[in-house]
């Protein structure tokens, strides 16, 4: 940041530290809140990788390595424009306010006490974020919103040993069999949640946001027989609807060969998507609900919990952003009411009150979260170029005219 033309200091949360930065140019010209983070998923399985993660490397006209999309590079295409700005002008024709947090891969669980104690530094017209992925046909995005998340992990202990699955098979309880049991109630035969209550709050869709989400082009990333919907929902279901994944299981053994045993103690990992009116917490409770209904002994752990987010597609910031993207871009994006992924959007949008956008410039097949992550260095530069029309679309008359 400060190599960039900002003050900068790093901030202390009861987490990791956050990254603050800052330039004011002057009282009479607007402010952009930016947004990052600069932690990183594992990388495991690192045999996976083609090369080091932590060492980036260029190929085929991409950079590889863990952060290079997710969120790194789309971070520092920010940083760059801001200091190609300053050195061609001088000045930024608005001010910025800069957050970078290292814990946005955990549900940013230490970011909205910080933002509340320090609203004072974050006064700004709208925050801008720039996370996630263009379009799979190459069409640049603006979102408005994300959708929450909640991350549990169920844990189910039957005994204080593994049994021998001879010895005792048949009249010993398996957890693993137990567990795998509770989880399956939480799915009716159609895939779809069947938590009692789980869809009550869900905020119905405005007409705008319904006609974005049909106006969108129907290109998956992945192949059909990997989908469980047709193409034809894709994106209502991504970005409209909430929706609950087994992300991780374990028991028993799972090494070479073989060991013959009934698991003693078994694992699960849930993560649930969330839509405006969804409450994390409120999501948990209700599964807690009703787990202990099917399987009392199940321990429910809630990890972590990050609200949905949702700014109005007709708001002046989403089209004077859109207008400086399809400047950038040389085409017009495509208006999405919702990221389908998770970011702390809303700490912006209820807590400091000011709309938000997010413009990634990621690609599709970024694998961001997955070995050989990367970013396509096109799509870098056009970030950057990006921001700097974003930087100047917000400049008053007066300023852009000088």
């Amino acid at each position: 940041m400060r190599d960039c033309g900002l003050e900068s200091t790093v901030m202390a949360t009861a987490g990791a530290p956050i990254v603050f930065g800052r330039r004011k140019e002057s009282d009479r010209v607007p402010t952009i809140l930016v947004y990052g983070h600069y932690d990183v998923q594992p990388v495991e399985p690192i045999s996976a990788w083609t090369s080091d993660p932590f060492t980036p490397q260029i190929r085929d006209g991409r950079m590889f390595g863990r952060g290079t999309a997710d969120n790194k590079g789309q971070h520092i295409a920010q940083l760059l424009a801001i200091k190609a700005v300053l050195e061609s002008s001088g000045r930024l024709p608005v001010n910025v306010v800069m957050i970078v947090e290292g814990e946005e891969e955990i549900g940013s669980p230490h970011l909205e006490q910080w933002v509340d104690e320090h609203a004072h530094l974050l006064k700004a017209d709208f925050a801008y974020t720039s996370d996630g992925a263009i379009h799979p046909s190459g069409r640049p995005v603006v979102l408005c919103g994300a959708r929450g998340l909640l991350y549990l992990e169920l844990t189910l202990r039957v005994a204080p040993v593994d049994r021998h699955s001879g010895s005792f098979g048949g009249v010993s309880r398996n957890a693993a069999l137990e567990l795998v049991q509770a989880v399956s109630s939480l799915w009716d035969r159609d895939g779809e949640v069947a938590v009692p209550g789980f869809h009550d709050a869900v905020a119905e869709p405005t007409d705008l946001e319904k006609a974005a989400v049909e106006a969108l082009p129907l290109t998956s990333p992945i192949h059909t027989s990997e989908m469980v919907t047709s193409s034809s929902d894709w994106f209502r279901r991504l970005l409209l609807r909430p929706n609950m994944n087994i992300s991780g299981l374990g028991s028993g053994w799972t090494g070479p060969s073989m060991k013959t045993i009934i698991p003693a103690s078994a694992t699960a990992k849930l993560d649930v998507r969330l839509v405006p009116n969804q409450d994390p917490y409120d999501i948990a409770r209700l599964i807690t609900e009703r787990l202990r209904s099917t399987a009392p002994e199940v321990e429910v752990n809630v990890i972590s919990g990050v609200k949905p987010s949702r700014t109005p597609l007709d708001s002046p910031i989403v089209d004077r952003v859109s207008q400086a993207v399809e400047f950038a871009w040389e085409q017009p994006p495509l208006l999405y009411p919702s990221l389908a992924g998770s970011v702390p959007d809303f700490v912006f949008t209820s807590n400091l009150a000011i709309p938000s956008v997010i413009v990634p410039y990621g690609n599709a097949d970024q694998a961001n979260h997955a070995p050989d992550e990367n970013l396509v260095l096109d799509y870098f530069h056009k970030g950057a170029r990006t921001f700097v029309a974003v930087l100047h679309a917000f400049a008053p008359y007066e300023s852009a005219r000088t």
